[in-house]
Order: C-alpha cells, then structure tokens, then sequence
C-alpha cells in the first residue's frame, strides 16, 4: 500500500512501525469554591511551568551540536513564559474560578484557532509549538508525563497523527529510524529537527496513521515523500539500493569545500539564508551563507505582547545584524495579510486577503504604528550590514511615499542623536506582475530588488497554492513566469542595481541552472537547503546556463522546460537531489 506525503528529511528508512498517540488539549472543567483554590490553582500553574521549564533546558543540553534543536527549544522555552499567555491563564483561573488544567487547555486553544486560519504555512505550522507547550504543561498538572518513547527495544519508525517538536527533539537516530506523520509541513520544527537529527520523515499524509498496525514494515522514501505498508521483496530490493545511494550522495555533500558557491567555470554567486527567528543565525553562520537574504518579520510581530515596541524589535535587528557582521542582513518589513492580525487591528473581514490589505498597504494606512519597525531597523544599522525591504509595492507612489517616511524617521533621529546608517540600502520585492512591468519607473527609487517567485508565480497564473483544486496550475516554470524573471534581471543590471531570489525556486535543482542563466546575483534559501544549492551551483557552467535559459524563454510549457534542464543535470547532481516527478509530471 502506498502514501504520498511532503518529502520533510531526506532518506531512506525500512523498519517496523511504532504507532504513537497523541492527545488533545483538552482537559474538564472543574469548578472552584473559593478564592483560596484559585490561589492555590495558580501556584500550581506556576510550579507546572517552572518544571516543564526545568525538562525543556535539560533536553536542549542533551541536544549536543545539532543547531536547529537547541534553537527550537529556546522557542519553546519563550512560547513557554509568553507574559501574555501566562496573564491569560491566571486571569481565566480568577475570573472564572477554575482549575488550572483547564484555563492553560482553553486559552492555548484560543491561540492554535488564531494560527490555523493564517495564510503563511511558517505561522500556521506554529500550532504545534503551542500544543506542545500547552500538553507538556497538563502533563505536569496531572502527573501523567509520557513515558512510551523511553522504552523501545528495537529501532522503529514512528507513526503518528502530528509529533510534538519536543518530543522529536529527544529522539536519536539509532532508536528512530524515521518519522511518519498525518500532519505537519516543511517548515514545521518537527520537520527541521528532523532534518537536523537525520531522520528521515514524511509528512502531511492525512490518512496514514489510521491505516497502519503496530509492527507493520514500512518504507519511508523522505526524498519523494512516499511511504509504502508492507513492501513486496522487489520493493524491498530496489529501496535499499537507493538507500545506499543516497548515503552516496550524502557522503559527497559533506565533503563539500565550505568556500563560495562557485559555478564549474569559477563563477561567485552570493548563496543566502531566509530566516524567520533571531536564534536561526547560528545556524546559518554554521552552514557558511553569505548573510540573511530574507530576514521575515511578520511572525515577531505576531508573538510579542507589544507589537508596537521599538526597544524589542531593535534588541532582535541589532542581534541579528551583529552576528552576521560583516555580511549583510536583508530585514524585510511587515508582509502582513488580512488573515494574519491579532485581535483589534483587522478592520473588516476579507474574502481573499491575498488582493486585500496587506503589507506595505497597512504600514503606508498607519504610518505611526509603521515608523516604529523604520526606527528600530534603522537604529541596528549602524552595528551590521543591514539592508531594507519592502514588500507587495505595485505602484510607484506607493514607493515615493515609503522614502518620504522613511526620511522622516530619518530626520527624527537625527534631531535626536541616535545614529543610524544613513547610506543603509533599501529595496523592493518584486512579487506580483504589476511591480515587473512598471520596474523601469520603481528601479530610480530603490538599490536592489528581491524576486519572491512564491507570489509572483501565484498572481501571475491567478492560483491559490493552497488550494488543491487548483494548485497543479501552480508553476514557476510556467513561460509567463520565466519570462518575467528574465525581465527583471534585464532591466536590474541595465540601471546597475543587483537583483536576488528568496523563493522557493531558488533551492529547485531544476531551477537554479535557469536562474544562473538568467544573471541573477543572489540566490537566498531556507539554511538546510545551502548544501544542496551550493552543490547545484557547482557542476553547472554559466555558458550552459546561459543557453538553457535563453532557450527555456521560447518553450511553450513548465514540463518541456523541466524536461530541457534535466537533460543537462542529469549525471551532474547526485541523482538523489533530483525528484523524478518534478520533471516528468510537472511538480
């Protein structure tokens, strides 16, 4: 029997399933008498925390020099001891005199329902950091701690509905040999920690963990994201051949020279980290990037108490910018849509927020609210090498209006004594057709521009991603896409201003040729993804690139052009890099 998921960490696993249950958050309601119970119950939810606090530090020192998990415990170590959550639960614990199982239980649900309805699959995936906190909390409530994982007698691959990031990150490779789950996405932090740890996993499989029986063999394919239940002896044979080719082809990645990403005839191209959290600059400078592409900062405004707080949002740029020093930190602003706002600042409710009030729209509506993010961004400029984004400008006045503000917060500061870079770089996103056909009249305006193929792909061919009935239109190959890309980088260098790509087709196999041929100066990739593009670049000649691309311009469709550059890549990748659907269906 065969399930097809999301490929989350590469590999090949074959072992015997282990089924794990994963409860709810949910816990009864129990109703107090007096308010010396309520004191009592909040003394309880306190000491609950500092336990809990207790095992997460205790697990992130187990965690030895595997990055991504001891980042991801410090996040859930913040999520932890939120004042706002903490605030909440007490409050709900007084007001409505219960117990404390149930007020952590009803208000972190409150928070998971605010996160499932978000549009960007990063934010929504957080719903399981705060399950996992909230269940970790009951548990010490309760005195029901799990204990199941601790004592397997033979490696297996675990199988469950959705898996706490804390839980993964207790994991070792020796006892797991991969990880099966109906939910979860790329960007979820069981998936990077799985990544980091080496396991291999698939995700999103909606209906597998249902299907399966204790002890049945299974075989995780984490490079096509396939899991196949019981496997015929042929199936059996021909995955563990590609199981050790791909450790072939890991080998070899590892073995990389930590040097620039080089093309095959000696050219440089800048190879970038997207980053959401301050504590991922660790691992990008682990990797060897060459700074922060895209440095995302909805989500930041999202968990903080304040959003509003200048001194907050400077402590993270300055952070961040500090680290990098002296490479350079691209800080984007708010791309906030109108299904991503905390209570109170969403006015109206939008029937498709994607062409609807969003980014730099609210910051230019509220310019106060906006200078502050202006002020702190600009403030950290002057300990690293920070550059300035804007997203989802379409309209030129849009842009003169963002220069006007930002040379008012300028202004302020000066008038104040603060220092600042004043030669600091500011750029555009150029993620919807709009900001590609008026580039010429925006380009005066900017130092650089980043393609967000992501969007640019969505708006172009009019497709909601997110939506299965639609998403197999979804294709950055598609000629209208790469023709505007060509254009973009055409009309960049002609006015001398340096053009990168912070999508998803930035860290394509198939891609990267394409947009070597296309001239573009950076590429910038989630930081598990550097090895794989600096290994992409590598075999690849700009003559060749050249070619494809020109070429690629003349196709008629995204699958006879998957087909073109597979051609050339094919031999020259590990053949484990390469997802044969990609090609030969079109992704």
């Amino acid at each position: 029997m065969l399930f097809k998921g999301i490929p989350a960490s590469h590999g090949i696993a074959i072992g015997p399933a282990f089924l794990l249950k994963v409860e709810q958050l949910r816990h009864a309601r129990i109703s107090l008498e007096s308010s010396a119970e309520t004191e009592q119950e909040i003394v309880r939810y306190r000491n609950a925390i500092s336990g809990v606090r207790h095992d997460l530090e205790n697990i992130a020192d187990s965690m030895g020099d595997v990055v991504e998990g001891r980042q991801i415990l410090e996040f859930l170590l913040l999520l932890l001891q939120d004042p706002t959550i903490k605030k909440e639960v007490e409050s709900r614990i007084l007001s409505e005199m219960v117990n404390a199982e149930y007020a952590v239980s009803a208000t972190l649900r409150g928070v998971m329902e605010k996160f499932n309805v978000m549009a960007d699959p990063y934010i929504r995936e957080r719903v399981a950091d705060v399950r996992d906190v909230g269940r970790r909390v009951i548990e010490k409530l309760t005195g029901t701690e799990k204990e199941a994982l601790k004592n397997l007698d033979q490696p297996v691959i675990l199988v469950a509905k959705d898996l706490d990031p804390s839980e993964t990150a207790g994991l070792k490779p020796g006892q797991v040999l991969a990880i099966v789950t109906d939910m979860g996405g790329r960007t979820s932090h069981t998936t990077i920690l799985a990544r980091g740890l080496g396991i291999p996993a698939v995700v999103g499989l909606q209906r597998i963990a249902p299907e399966i029986n204790p002890r049945d063999i299974l075989i995780v394919d984490g490079i096509h994201g396939h899991v196949i239940v019981n496997p015929t002896s042929e199936e059996l044979r021909y995955y563990r051949d590609i199981r050790e080719k791909f450790q072939e082809a890991e080998n070899l990645l590892q073995q990389m020279n930590p040097g620039p990403a080089l093309t095959e005839d000696g050219v440089r191209f800048e190879l970038a980290a997207n980053i959401e959290l301050p504590h991922e600059v660790e691992l990008v400078r682990k990797l060897g990037a060459d700074g922060v592409g895209l440095f995302r900062t909805e989500f930041l405004r999202l968990i903080q108490e304040n959003g509003e707080n200048e001194e907050d949002h400077f402590q993270i740029y300055n952070r961040v910018a500090s680290e990098m020093m002296p490479k350079p930190v691209i800080i984007r602003t708010y791309d906030m849509g109108g299904d991503k706002f905390r209570t109170g600042l969403d006015s109206v409710r939008e029937a498709n927020p994607f062409l609807g009030y969003r980014a730099i729209r609210i910051g230019l509506d509220r310019p106060v609210e906006f200078s502050i993010q202006l002020r702190a961004i600009l403030r950290a400029s002057v300990h690293g090498n920070i550059r300035l984004m804007f997203p989802m400008v379409t309209h030129v006045e849009q842009l003169r209006r963002l220069r006007d503000l930002l040379g008012m917060v300028r202004n302020d500061l000066t008038a104040g004594g603060i220092q600042f870079d004043d030669k600091m770089q500011v750029g555009i996103m150029v993620e919807t057709p709009a900001a590609v056909i008026a580039l010429d009249l925006m380009l005066p305006y900017v130092d650089f521009v980043s393609i967000g193929t992501n969007d640019l792909t969505q708006y172009t061919l009019a497709v909601d991603r997110g939506n299965p009935q639609v998403a197999d239109l979804y294709d950055p190959f598609h000629p209208a896409v790469l023709r505007q890309i060509d254009t973009v980088v055409r009309l960049c260098h002609s006015q001398r201003k340096w053009v990168g790509i912070c999508g998803s087709m930035a860290g394509d196999p198939l891609a990267v040729p394409l947009l070597i041929g296309f001239g573009v100066d950076e590429f910038s990739v989630a930081p598990s993804l550097i090895p794989d593009v600096k290994k992409m670049i590598a075999v690849v000649t700009t003559h060749a690139a050249r070619e494809m691309a020109e070429k690629s311009l003349s196709i008629e469709t995204g699958l006879r052009v998957r087909a073109l550059v597979h051609s050339y890549v094919v031999g020259k990748y590990p053949e484990i890099l390469l997802d044969e659907n990609d090609w030969k269906t079109g992704g």
